[in-house]
This record gives C-alpha cells, structure tokens and sequence, in this order.
C-alpha cells in the first residue's frame, strides 16, 4: 500500500508541474510598447536625426527700461573665532567658527563662506559677501569690516 500512496502522490506533483510549466506565447499574447503607428513613426523619425546642432540665430536685444532704485549699504563689522578645525581624508573638512561646526564650502549667518585649506599649513578662508578673502589658522580671532546690502 505505501507504494500507491507514492505513485498517487508522484502523479499529483508531476501533473501540477505540468500544469505550472510555461505555455507557448501567441502572437496575439505580446505587447509592443508602442501602441500606435504614429508614436512608431515619430520614434524612428527621431531616431536617424543628426546630432549636429542646428544654428541659432540670436533675438533682436531688447532695452528695458528699469527704475533706478538706490541701493543702500550699511558697514557690518563681524567678529570670527576660529576654535579649531578638523580634516577628513574622505569627506568634507569641519571648522568651529564662533563654537558653531561648519562643513568645508558652507555658508555662515551672515552669507559669507567658509573654506579649508590644508596645504602648507592648516588656514581657514572666510569669504564675506562683499567678496574679499579673510584668512585665520585655528586659535585666531578675525574682526572685519565690510559693506553690505540693507533689505528692504
């Protein structure tokens, strides 16, 4: 008897197998991904264009005429301590400006930029909006003075 129960059990499994096996595709069964003769037809227009640029000619300049408005400066004078400075072989190096951490590239409270230097010796650059360059090494204490924008 144990022998019936496993040929009845082998003939179960061997007819879901075949049951699960892939069917051949009809034609009918498959898609393209293009579903419309006009989307085919723009596609292989599109696709023996040259890559040449085609030239551009340039819009007639316009002048526009703005009002003048005035901008008014004020002179900031800002104080940066320089506490310390971490290098990073793989990522950004961070300076302690004012006991807050920035990351090399960043932008300060007042949108100047802070950049690290590690060549000859260890140098931060700050950059204040009016453009000038400000160095100072770890420990020092920059005091600038510089110009900038008032918001209206």
């Amino acid at each position: 008897m144990p022998s019936k129960r496993l040929t009845l059990s082998l003939s179960g499994l061997l007819a879901l197998a075949a049951w699960l096996a892939p069917q051949p595709l009809l034609a009918a069964d498959i898609m393209t991904l293009f579903t419309t003769p006009q989307e085919r037809q723009i596609i292989n227009s599109n696709r023996y264009k040259t890559d040449e640029p085609k030239p551009v000619e340039p819009e007639p300049e316009v002048e526009i005429e703005l009002p003048m408005q005035m901008v008014t400066m004020e002179e900031v004078v800002a104080s940066y301590d320089v506490s310390g400075v971490t290098l990073s072989n793989d990522g950004a190096h961070t300076v302690w400006i004012n006991k807050i951490a920035y990351e090399d590239g960043a932008q300060l409270d007042d949108n100047s930029r802070v950049k690290v230097f590690a060549d000859d010796g260890i140098r931060v650059r700050i950059t204040t909006p009016d453009g000038k360059h400000h160095f100072a090494a770890s420990g020092e204490t920059l005091e600038v003075t510089y110009l900038a924008p008032i918001q209206n």
